[in-house]
């Protein structure tokens, strides 16, 4: 089984377009949200009933289940409430087949190859304490939107913990196992392509919220233009090198944004980071 869990907090309405890359290929559907309606930071947000009823309303085939539970707890930091919120959504996501953890602005465009690749490979899923595997793709990080497309983080060389068959969470969604392999696979991450009031609602709440200065990436985010994102290099608010260089993608919308990258960038066959040698070992491992 490939299982899905999804975050849902202020950016919920995202979550649709999410939906669409990966409904068909995907085979349970876990939606967690805090029924306190509040943020790791503590701070208030309403998920209204019609957004429940419209996801109800998308779920043709009786995949998706809802999971609300007191995510906001005092005396934490943000991050660490994230990691406990995904550990606790594991569990109710289950034991046994794919955990794949993504938010509700993050597309996993041409879902079916790597859902193909991960099925091709479930003897991973037998004895997954024997056989742990946790698989990164890369993030295609959306910095900002204009009236005439996206301005990207290039190359799309950010690393996302995605998939594992061992979902025990250290720090947001990186997990308790290093036996961590890459996939060419690219992910599209709405991220920072908001509007003003969304990019600082998101930095006041979001796990990474103490991680940084949030004020000062704000400004960098807002003085951003088409006469100067050719200046940005080395800026991610992280470690302050890995974002090298800013490219423009026009396009009217995030839907149009996704099939212009899909032409430009499909997504290839994807390549077994397992050599045949250790498929192999890994396949004897699952039987005993």
């Amino acid at each position: 089984m490939i299982k899905i869990g999804f975050l849902l907090s202020y950016d919920y309405n995202y979550i649709f377009t999410a939906l669409d890359q990966i409904y068909q290929e995907a085979d349970f559907i876990v939606m967690s949200y805090d029924i306190d309606g509040k943020t790791w930071a503590g701070n208030s947000v309403e998920i209204p009933q019609s957004f429940f009823d419209e996801v109800r309303e998308y779920d043709v085939a009786n995949k998706i289940r809802f999971y609300g539970d007191h995510f906001f707890v005092s005396g934490h930091t943000a991050m660490e409430l994230e990691t406990r919120q995904r550990n606790m959504m594991a569990k109710v996501m289950g034991n046994g087949g794919w955990h794949m953890q993504i938010d509700s602005d993050e597309y996993a465009y041409d879902f079916k190859k790597l859902a193909y690749f991960l099925r091709k490979n479930s003897f991973l899923l037998r004895n997954p304490a024997k056989t742990p595997a946790t698989f990164l793709v890369n993030f295609v990080t959306l910095f900002k939107r204009d009236k005439d497309g996206f301005y990207v983080i290039a190359p799309y060389h950010e690393a996302c913990y995605l998939v594992t068959n061992t979902p025990e969470y250290l720090k947001a969604r990186v997990t308790n196992s290093d036996k961590n392999y890459f996939l060419n696979y690219n992910l599209i991450h709405q991220s920072w392509a908001r509007s003003e009031e969304e990019i600082l609602q998101k930095i006041k709440n979001w796990g990474h919220k103490d991680d940084f200065n949030v004020d000062g990436f704000f400004e960098k985010w807002k003085n951003l233009s088409e006469e100067n994102f050719h200046l940005y290099s080395d800026f991610h608010p992280l470690d302050g090198k890995s974002w090298s260089s800013i490219e423009f993608v026009g396009s009217r919308n995030i839907q149009e944004f996704i099939e212009v990258f899909q032409g430009e960038h499909p997504q290839m066959e994807i390549i077994n980071p397992l050599s045949s040698t250790k498929r192999i070992k890994l396949f004897l491992k699952s039987l005993f």
